[in-house]
């Protein structure tokens, strides 16, 4: 009896956190990375010895930071973080370039869902939509259209009287903490 009460009064193994490391991507921020894995910014430059935060380069190698706090009952002791995956956008075409009626850029989302609420598309010149309040399925295409028009699910509309793609152009597609997730280089 006394060996079933001393048993009953163990307490459950306190889980242990996977180290989880990240590599740098081209556009990445250590604040957008900070964000992506909801890690306070000063703990993780300081778990990677980062001096500047807003030096980083792509392909370093950065650990993301552990819980701080001790686990609490609730959560179950074999778990471990999972990052999120990053998004998986494709810019897949820019079509009627020149022609601000016509003029739209395709848009595949390849990965999970996500909402694209406050991200821009913008291109080399510093003309930048921001996308409103949108959700884009795993797998949909969206469209985004230079000209007039009215707002539907995937067909957003920048209501510009001009062209926005032209000549040697680069379209980009960024969160809106900056971090670029997909970019297309126009002929």
């Amino acid at each position: 009896m006394a060996a079933e009460t001393a048993a009953s009064q163990t307490p459950a193994p306190i889980p242990t956190w996977t180290p989880i490391v990240y590599v740098v991507r081209p556009g990445d921020s250590l604040s957008g990375i900070a964000y992506r894995f909801d890690v306070p910014i000063e703990q993780l430059a300081k778990a990677n010895d980062i001096d500047d935060p807003n030096v980083i380069a792509a392909g370093q190698r950065l650990v993301i930071p552990g819980p701080t706090q001790e686990p609490t009952a609730t959560v179950p002791p074999t778990a471990t973080p999972t990052p999120e995956v990053p998004p998986q956008l494709e810019i897949v075409d820019v079509i009627g370039r020149g022609a601000p009626g016509v003029e739209t850029v395709i848009i595949a989302n390849r990965g999970r869902a996500l909402s694209l609420t406050g991200w821009t598309l913008r291109d080399a010149q510093g003309n930048a939509y921001v996308f409103p309040n949108l959700y884009l399925a795993s797998g949909a295409e969206l469209r985004v259209h230079t000209g007039a028009g009215e707002d539907t699910p995937l067909h957003l509309y920048w209501n510009r009287e001009t062209a926005v793609w032209a000549g040697k152009d680069m379209v980009v597609l960024a969160d809106p903490d900056g971090v670029m997730y997909a970019a297309k280089q126009l002929e």
